[in-house]
């Protein structure tokens, strides 16, 4: 048989298993030497294949692709710096838990480290940021191999998939030519089957163990972080109830607004008497830790109980407590349930005393944010579920940096939105991207992304894809003219001239002119008034919409926010 053929046939072995094993969706880079993946991929009838120009972009659209259908999409790219370029949003999916299967084509061996273009060093490129690497073989015909790329697909699968999720990473050397034969039907090779154990429960011994500390303590939080919680809630309220400790729920927990008695105003109420409360003893934490600096720094000292069922390590704080890994709702129910004869210590007025200082904020919210005269960024977040009234139910796409934490303060009763965010390297780079290919698998569904100005100006190459694939999704950005968190932090203390030059980094842009690129409908939004009238006409529209909210200069941004919890 020729090398076409030879190359084919072990691509249709491995391309077959990727798709057997639950892989949909491909993500690909155009280039020379990935020339036999993207073939194959193409020539797949059961993958569906999204080709983007721009690596960094196109690996951050895969993210919101896994992010949304929860299983992994493939990554492909050239060899050299294209592969490179897959880093960031290697680093995004390893720390966020988000599956991957990333493939590079790459010179053969005997032409790597000898000057060849486009040759870098790509065994374990992206190091300790992937779960598994493999390098593979060159085809040579042989049933052998191709039954290698059968195992080694399945195997990438699997490992991508095991909690906790992540990408892994396989090199494909090719030698030239580079064009394929058609993809040849291949048989499919028997299966390797996995005995996993039976699925992992906490002991009757530790849980009572666990129930019993609980019962002891008088100043308690619930607090549930950020990742889909929302299938727990009954749980959450249920063990709530029993020891009397309030829940604090993050936004990207997706059940704050869901129940009156879930608490959301923590970060504002915090920032204002925060070293006035009570201690907190025990803290039972869901999932990721809090967006809010000020919770995370006001339970540093308690006692933790981290339940984590991704079987990960998420303590950046080096709390004293316990892991307790296993399924969020039975944990919470099977701990409810040993509790029920233990005398609760619980402080009577601990829980009363919550709910009366998250009233308390939420009506200085309404007083201080409901009518303003003049534009602010927290007025956005404020009003986002009446603004995004009449979009139905949407995915709401919330960027790193500023975005995310005004969501976390100020959005209280979101309705029927749903929220996503990069929190795993919680960087702005991608962030437009991972949109993207969140809008990408829900394309009738409204899609929305609320994203700061230099976030924005650092992904617009991902609107591309917007573009190419007709995707439907609403773009806020907020320009403040710079980098607005850095006048919250230390470093705002700096005289002008430096804080400007480094930090403050003012770009002078308006963003009408992206738009215009990119096809998008555009409005300008100053006050409150255009930012209502602006946000209702493009959400009777579709395709990609680009709403610009400019807001006052960054020192009065800090001012406003001072104001609203002051």
């Amino acid at each position: 048989m020729s090398q076409t053929h030879d190359v084919a046939e072990y691509l249709s072995s491995f391309v077959n298993s990727l798709y057997r094993h639950g892989a949909d969706h491909a993500v690909i880079c155009p280039g020379s030497r990935s020339t036999p993946l993207a073939l194959a991929l193409q020539r797949s009838r059961q993958i569906r294949s999204y080709v983007l120009i721009d690596e960094r972009s196109a690996a951050f659209f895969a993210v919101g692709i896994a992010k949304q259908c929860g299983r992994p999409v493939i990554l492909l790219s050239t060899s050299g710096t294209a592969a490179a370029n897959f880093l960031p949003a290697v680093v995004e999916s390893f720390w966020g838990h988000v599956p991957l299967i990333v493939l590079t084509a790459d010179r053969p061996p005997e032409r790597r480290d000898s000057g060849a273009s486009q040759t870098i060093d790509q065994v374990a490129l992206y190091g300790t940021h992937t779960k598994w690497f493999q390098d593979m073989p060159i085809a040579d015909g042989s049933q052998d191999l191709n039954r290698f790329a059968w195992v080694t697909a399945a195997r990438a699968m699997h490992y991508a998939m095991k909690d906790p999720k992540g990408p892994v990473h396989l090199n494909f050397p090719f030698r030239e030519p580079l064009l394929i034969d058609p993809l040849p039907k291949v048989s499919m090779f028997q299966e390797v089957k996995r005995i996993a154990p039976a699925t992992a429960e906490i002991g009757r011994e530790d849980r009572d163990e666990i129930a019993h500390s609980l019962s002891l303590f008088r100043h308690g939080l619930i607090l549930a972080g950020p990742g889909f919680m929302g299938h727990a809630l009954d749980q959450i309220l249920e063990l709530s109830q029993k020891l009397t400790w309030p829940v604090f729920a993050d936004p990207l927990s997706n059940i704050r607004g869901r129940d009156d008695r879930i608490i959301g105003t923590y970060d504002a109420f915090l920032r204002v008497s925060g070293q006035n409360l009570p201690p907190v003893e025990c803290v039972i934490r869901l999932g990721a830790p809090m967006t809010s600096k000020a919770l995370n720094l006001y339970i540093k000292e308690s006692w933790i109980y981290s339940i984590d069922g991704e079987n990960s390590y998420r303590e950046p704080q080096l709390q004293s407590g316990r892991i307790i890994e296993g399924s969020l709702p039975d944990v919470m129910s099977g701990l409810s349930k040993a509790l029920n004869p233990l005398p609760i210590n619980s402080d009577p007025e601990w829980y009363s005393f919550w709910q009366q200082r998250h009233k308390t904020m939420l009506r200085l919210f309404h007083k201080r944010l409901n009518e303003p005269d003049e534009a602010s960024e927290p007025y956005l977040y404020y009003h986002l579920g009446n603004l995004l009234r009449n979009s139905g139910p949407a995915e709401v796409f919330v960027s790193n940096s500023m975005p995310v934490r005004d969501l976390d303060t100020f959005t209280q009763n979101p309705g029927p939105l749903r929220f996503w965010g990069n929190r795993g390297a919680n960087g702005i780079d991608g962030i437009v991207s991972t949109a993207m290919g969140i809008a990408s698998i829900t394309p009738y569904a409204q899609t929305i992304l609320i994203i700061g100005d230099l976030a924005f100006y650092h992904d617009m190459n991902g609107l591309f894809a917007a573009v190419k694939y007709q995707l439907n999704i609403l773009i806020i950005v907020i320009n403040n003219d710079g980098g607005g968190i850095f006048s919250f932090l230390p470093q705002g203390q700096l005289e002008d001239h430096e804080f400007e030059v480094l930090f403050g980094t003012p770009h002078g842009l308006s963003f009408e002119h992206a738009a215009f690129l990119y096809q998008a409908a555009y409005r300008l939004a100053k006050t409150p008034d255009e930012l209502r009238q602006s946000m209702g006409e493009l959400l009777t529209i579709s395709g990609l919409r680009i709403l610009e909210w400019q807001v006052p200069t960054r020192k009065e941004n800090v001012s406003r926010h001072t104001n609203v919890w002051s």
